[in-house]
């Protein structure tokens, strides 16, 4: 579970640097987080799983304010 949050971590980081989820890679999440690309697909099937995944994160953590 600890690369798949560092998966997440890593999009939101490089969304905070003014890029879209859809402008995304993820060959440049993977670096981000630090993992060969093929890794990616131990924790998510593609980048619209990924983004799915932040939004029950975000809005989580929303509920919980």
């Amino acid at each position: 579970m600890k690369t798949r949050s560092t998966l997440l971590q890593s999009a939101l980081k490089l969304m905070g640097e003014e890029k879209a989820l859809g402008s995304l890679s993820l060959r440049e999440v993977a670096a981000e987080a630090g993992i060969v690309p093929a890794a990616f697909y131990r924790h998510f099937k593609d980048m619209e799983e990924l983004g799915l995944a932040l939004v029950d994160e975000v809005s989580a953590k929303l509920r919980s304010i």
